[in-house]
């Protein structure tokens, strides 16, 4: 059973994380606090393995959290969550060493992986709560995870859970908030991020291994999500 701290200003974030958390079983003891001042206090009574914080919050940001908790627990792992998609943040959160840095409002597959990479548990997911619809997406995004490498159209997918491409992508849509050409996209995208910061390979290398063969194409992607390029990127 591991501790889990979650530290936001809105109460309705906190609730967010605990329930995920809980409707996906993970093995953790959650605790939690309104600011970073009240965090701290927690970290001094008692042993943390997960720091789960937003940035912006009064009495202490984030990252002066984070700063605090090293010093604390030197190896309780830290989560970074906000709605303030700046590169600045990121850097200053690489530097600190955390596991990830999450953009509000979070998508539930990407803290799901987090999750498991931290807890090394799967999510269990309650079949009993699923519609047919979230199963069948369940699926497509289990094969963009397993293909996403591959030149894989939204065709690919359909075939894959016997739709037709048209009501599929309707269905995605309604039941991500996205289309299925962003969503594969925003995953290569995190794929390529991690490969940034985590190894040596060329960016040209990079793009066409997260299936992206246009390296200018990939360039372009990369700023409009980060607001730099892959270089400035990986450089700061």
């Amino acid at each position: 059973m591991m501790n889990v701290l979650v530290v936001d200003d809105e109460a309705t974030e906190r609730e967010g994380i605990k329930d995920l958390i809980r409707q996906y079983k993970f093995p953790c003891r959650v605790l939690e606090a309104e600011n970073g001042s009240a965090a701290g206090q927690i970290l001094n009574r008692h042993a943390v393995d997960l720091l789960i914080t937003d940035v912006r919050m009064p009495m202490m940001n984030g990252l002066e959290l984070s700063k605090l908790a090293r010093k604390t627990q030197e190896n309780l792992q830290i989560v970074i969550c906000s709605g303030y998609g700046e590169f600045e943040y990121a850097r200053s959160a690489i530097k600190l060493g955390v596991v990830n840095y999450l953009l509000k409002p979070l998508d539930i597959d990407e803290f799901l992986e987090v999750m498991e990479q931290v807890t090394k548990e799967k999510p269990q997911r309650d079949p009993g709560h699923e519609t047919e619809e979230s199963k069948v997406i369940r699926q497509v995004k289990q094969f963009i995870k397993d293909h996403f490498q591959r030149d894989i159209s939204l065709s690919d997918a359909a075939n894959e859970v016997y739709l037709s491409p048209g009501y599929l992508s309707i269905l995605f849509k309604k039941e991500t908030g996205v289309n299925f050409s962003k969503y594969l996209t925003d995953y290569r995208l995190r794929k390529a991020d991690y490969l940034l910061l985590h190894s040596n390979m060329k960016i040209n290398d990079i793009a066409a291994f997260v299936g992206i063969d246009n390296p200018s194409y990939f360039c372009k992607l990369f700023r409009n999500k980060f607001g730099v390029s892959p270089q400035q990127y990986r450089e700061r």
